[in-house]
């Protein structure tokens, strides 16, 4: 079994959520301590982060570590979960009842 971490992918995964919270790289440096080149660094993954730096941007981001380093994604997570109620809020009836349709068909083709 290959425990070895990707900090390729990791990296990828960071900048991917990053970006779909509208977040710069300065933003999520200043709010973990640190600053926009090592963060450019860790997205490349040019830089092994240590365990305290993923978890602080796991959390700014709003999002599990296990999100960030595992190659799975739990429907069930909160985070998940939340990032499509912020999605769904403010849509209309019309809107909803797409979604649902939409739902629907999605889960047919398991």
């Amino acid at each position: 079994m290959n425990t070895e971490l990707n900090f390729k992918t990791i990296g990828n995964r960071i900048q991917q959520y990053r970006i779909e919270r509208k977040m710069t790289q300065e933003e999520l440096a200043e709010s973990i301590g640190t600053n926009q080149k090592h963060i450019s660094r860790i997205e490349s993954g040019m830089h092994r982060s240590n365990l305290d730096t993923i978890v602080a941007i796991a959390r700014t981001l709003h999002i599990s570590v296990d999100i960030l380093i595992a190659d799975f994604n739990d429907s069930t997570d909160e985070s998940t979960l939340k990032l499509l109620m912020d999605e769904i809020r403010g849509m209309d009836a019309t809107q909803l009842n797409m979604l649902r349709d939409s739902i629907a068909m999605i889960k047919k083709y398991k």
